[in-house]
């Protein structure tokens, strides 16, 4: 078993529907999403019957991380990680005047930080003083009219959509664990779906993507910098046991995990996923499907998740899957970590 991380560039900007809006739109792509849209091309590609991706899923050898933001700055490439949700940190009183004192409101507004930075963090949240500027402009939202189609006779209504444009040198990563012969296969469906699209509007060309390098390994046996500090810290916390761990997907407990998070110690936010589904083969009429939360990435727990693949089918034909087995690294900011 390997991971691989992958970079992506969206020419044409990204719509991922934020609340069932089209008004707003996320920067990033959660894991769940990401994975449904892979598997229905895949489907696509190799037909109904062909199970081995789901088998993969099912027997813990694929799970992949959300789409997180990139930055290119000359020769390195920064790759960030959703700000933790954290509530355990006891803060400490500094008395040293040399240190700078951090605007806690603008460190909030932030939603992702430069792997190798997290520990910088972990120190702010006990001091809160010395968190150094974060550059987390990626790109920007833009809202673009558009016409309905109408029927004869009726009038042309009008439509907003909201897209995130990234920067030329932005984008987002992601990392896959799989095993290391269905890599190739993977990758061919990676490339079909680059045409495709992820999330919202693909008509309009939103959500297209292109693969800009070869997969970064992750083996666990070499850590050697690929293109900064930030690889190697992802790829060392991959592999690190540690006592705590943060998600890099969205997570949908086992049964005898809900317990364990319980715990005062973990910090996590719940999200809402709900909907329905238009698939003729599921129903002939658009069908809700089940409504579940899951925890988000950004969660910090005190145990190693397992998650789960859930069934979301109501009444329709076939079974719609969400995916809920997350990536985790491990982080250590208790009393005795050295930061």
């Amino acid at each position: 078993m390997t991971y691989l991380l992958y970079k992506l560039k969206f020419p044409n900007g990204i719509h991922i529907g934020a609340n069932s809006s089209l008004e707003l739109t996320s920067t990033t792509v959660s894991s769940d999403v990401f994975y449904s849209a892979f598997y229905a091309e895949y489907i696509r590609i190799f037909g109904e019957n062909d199970r081995e991706l789901f088998q993969l899923t099912e027997n813990d050898e694929f799970k992949v991380s959300d789409l997180l933001p990139f930055k290119e700055k000359k020769t390195e490439t920064f790759f960030y990680v959703p700000k933790p949700f954290v509530n355990d940190i006891e803060r400490k009183q500094n008395n040293d005047e040399n240190e700078q004192v951090v605007d806690r409101k603008k460190v909030k507004k932030l939603s992702y930080i430069p792997a190798n930075r997290l520990n910088e963090y972990f120190e702010f949240l006990k001091t809160g003083k010395n968190f150094p500027e974060i550059d987390d402009d990626f790109g920007e939202k833009e809202l673009h009219t558009k016409n309905k189609v109408s029927r004869i006779g009726e009038d042309t209504e009008l439509y907003n959509v909201e897209v995130f444009r990234f920067n030329k040198d932005s984008g987002l990563y992601f990392i896959v664990q799989l095993p290391e012969k269905w890599q190739e296969k993977f990758e061919n469906v990676l490339e079909s779906l680059s045409l495709a699209g992820i999330g919202g509007k693909k008509s309009a060309g939103y959500g297209q993507f292109s693969i800009t390098d070869d997969a970064m390994i992750f083996d666990g046996e070499y850590f050697d910098i690929i293109e900064s500090e930030d690889d190697r810290f992802i790829n060392e916390s991959l592999y690190k046991e540690s006592e705590k761990y943060l998600l890099m997907s969205s997570y949908l407990p086992q049964k005898d995990e809900i317990e364990k998070i319980k715990n005062k110690e973990n910090g996590y936010q719940l999200i809402k996923r709900s909907g329905f589904v238009n698939s003729p083969k599921y129903s002939e009429n658009p069908q809700k499907r089940k409504q579940v939360y899951m925890i988000s990435s950004g969660a910090v727990l005190n145990f190693k998740p397992a998650g789960r693949l859930a069934d979301l089918k109501l009444h329709g034909n076939h079974s719609i899957y969400r995916m809920g087995k997350p990536i985790a690294i491990g982080v250590t900011y208790g009393k005795d970590s050295e930061i």
